[in-house]
């Protein structure tokens, strides 16, 4: 992501939430593509993070020092 495509998600308060959209595509992907036995490891490691990411999105809002 471009530093200013990072600026626009920020100024619409939309930066947890964007976060989680690039890990939730990069699951699909390993979702698709992994195989092996640490494949479902991965897939639940990144869900915990969406999960995490979308929670502060939800409840909290950064500000500029």
């Amino acid at each position: 992501m471009h530093k200013k495509q990072l600026e626009r998600h920020i100024a619409q308060d939309n930066y947890f939430g964007t976060l989680a959209i690039v890990l939730n595509m990069a699951r699909q992907t390993l979702e698709k593509d992994m195989r092996g036995p640490k494949k479902n490891w991965h897939i639940k490691l990144l869900q915990s993070l969406e999960d995490d990411l979308m929670y502060l999105q939800r409840e909290y809002k950064i500000i500029k020092k």
